[in-house]
């Protein structure tokens, strides 16, 4: 495994899918954003949080959702989104489905994410195994950012099954334990302005 060091065992570690969320349709940025390129060596968007989670769990992050086939080969592999249509919560569902134990979750449009955020919210999450999930948290919590347990798995399926689908509503509070990240690490790309702040 590549990146910094970290005091999480191993086979914690390797007891966890990542996973990259991608089946957003960026109608409010006005092309695929995930596609946009970023930075100075114009890694593509999506590249960022591939990259944060390949750094703390090795090259075996794998994407959910449909997406262009160029950022198939970005990642290590795809989980088949069985609830295309439903947004975020519907991946999650159906990585924990495809996956024996938890998984951690990324938006695809998080270019401000880095490794040491994973690996704290994995930390956090070390000592709270009894949790249903385990999300960032700002001035609001990120569900799209945080490790998920297959004990959460009858919440979000009655969820997709109702006309709220919010991942951030869909398991009781008091399962879930928000970690304190920086604004930065967790800010979304919805229009084109946000990316332009955010580089």
């Amino acid at each position: 495994m590549s990146g910094e060091p970290s005091s999480v065992p191993s086979t914690f570690l390797a007891s966890i899918q990542p996973i990259v969320l991608v089946g957003g349709k960026s109608i409010r940025f006005g092309r695929d954003k995930l596609r946009e390129p970023i930075g100075s060596t114009h890694e593509l968007l999506v590249q960022r949080p591939i990259n944060a989670l390949r750094s703390v769990f090795g090259p075996r992050v794998k994407l959910v959702g449909e997406c262009d086939p160029c950022i198939l080969p970005l990642a290590d592999g795809v989980m088949t989104d069985e609830h295309p249509g439903a947004g975020p919560i519907g991946g999650v569902v159906s990585a924990l489905l495809s996956w024996n134990g938890p998984v951690f979750v990324l938006a695809g449009d998080l270019p401000g994410i880095r490794s040491s955020d994973v690996l704290s919210v994995v930390s956090a999450a070390l000592v709270r195994e009894n949790a249903w999930a385990v999300v960032a948290k700002t001035d609001r919590v990120h569900p799209c950012a945080g490790l998920y347990w297959p004990a959460c798995l009858p919440s979000l399926s009655d969820a997709i099954n109702s006309p709220d689908r919010s991942l951030r509503r869909a398991i009781p509070v008091d399962h879930v334990v928000t970690h304190l990240l920086p604004e930065f690490a967790v800010k979304n790309v919805n229009f084109r302005d946000d990316l332009a702040s955010l580089l």
